[in-house]
């Protein structure tokens, strides 16, 4: 059986690992299966060595140039990497997304990690579809595209043939989902055991993400900030829409227009992350037990913020203490 040829787009200064990380999993692959299932190949602006972050250098396989309708054709796999550096430029070259346009008929799975998307985007490939990005990125393809519906929270995501992941280390989850897709749960379990990581990670990115608060702070509509500070200092005040909307001084269906327009969220939904963001403090920073902390954040019961973490993080208060304290230590 002829190896799955899997190329991987990248440009130059793009992120080490969200080239690495991938292309190790299926070369693990490999070696598991005692064959060569995929071929994997690095194409970036010419042959030979390609800065990346981290101060080091890959070696392209293939220019951009030589990515030819026939290779396409015999292709299984295209995965536009990313990186914030250099992206730019790559996107106004206009290679990756033009490689990208001509696979979309021919090559079955077409792919990205992080900012990625934006070439995936710009082909026109992910108009009507909804795509994972980097949360940090997740408003800038919004503008950037906005036929696009931008999944900033879940670590990968399928949308038909096109695969789409969160940033560096969620190209391995991504890595995984497909292997596991070619050749079984079996395998992929087996690959993330070797390379000690989780097969799918609890919770999305959001687990990862600053504080709604400290966005709302700065936000250019003074009410909204100063709003958004005083439910930040009392989060377990009163503030259904009512009251919120006598505080921010404006009418409940003004003042939720102002939530939409300027951080994308209803004044429930900013309450609700607001009492996490904290929840997520305490629990991290302090000792007290779980019912302390949800009573302090503001949600009154542990039933409630069990809920709202189940919702937002895909864990519960407790796992996100016990796997958060550990990678801090």
């Amino acid at each position: 059986m002829a190896p799955h040829r899997l190329l991987l787009l990248a440009y130059p200064h793009g992120q080490l690992l969200d080239i690495a990380g991938p292309a190790q999993l299926f070369a693990g692959a490999n070696q598991a299966l005692g064959r060569a299932a995929y071929e994997v190949l690095l194409v970036g602006p010419e042959r030979g060595p390609m800065p990346c972050s981290a101060a080091f250098s890959l070696h392209v396989a293939l220019a951009y140039a030589e990515v030819t309708p026939a290779l396409l054709a015999g292709t299984g796999t295209v995965l536009a990497t990313g990186g914030h550096r250099g992206m730019r430029a790559a996107l106004a070259a206009g290679h990756i997304t033009r490689i990208l346009r001509e696979a979309a008929p021919v090559v079955p799975r077409l792919a990205s990690v992080c900012t990625g998307a934006f070439f995936l985007a710009a082909a026109g490939l992910l108009d009507a579809r909804t795509a994972a990005t980097h949360w940090d990125a997740a408003e800038r393809l919004r503008r950037f595209r906005p036929a696009v519906t931008v999944d900033g929270e879940s670590l990968w995501r399928r949308d038909g043939p096109i695969w789409t992941s969160a940033g560096v280390t969620a190209g391995m989850d991504l890595a995984l989902a497909m292997i596991e897709a070619d050749h079984g749960a079996d395998l992929a379990l087996a690959l993330a055991r070797h390379h000690v990581i989780l097969r799918s990670r609890p919770g999305g990115q959001r687990q990862y993400a600053p504080a709604l608060a400290a966005d709302a702070a700065s936000c250019p509509e003074p009410r909204l900030g100063r709003l958004a500070a005083r439910i930040a200092a009392a989060p377990a005040a009163d503030w259904r829409i009512e009251a919120m909307a006598e505080a921010g001084g404006c009418a409940p269906r003004s003042l939720t227009r102002l939530f939409r327009r300027h951080l994308g969220v209803s004044p429930a939904e900013f309450v609700e992350r607001v009492r996490l963001d904290g929840a997520r403090r305490l629990l991290l920073e302090g000792m007290a037990p779980v019912e302390a902390v949800a009573r302090q954040a503001g949600f009154g019961s542990l039933r409630r913020m069990d809920r709202a973490f189940a919702r937002a993080l895909g864990t519960t208060p407790r796992e996100f203490r016990a796997r958060f304290r550990a990678e801090a230590a």
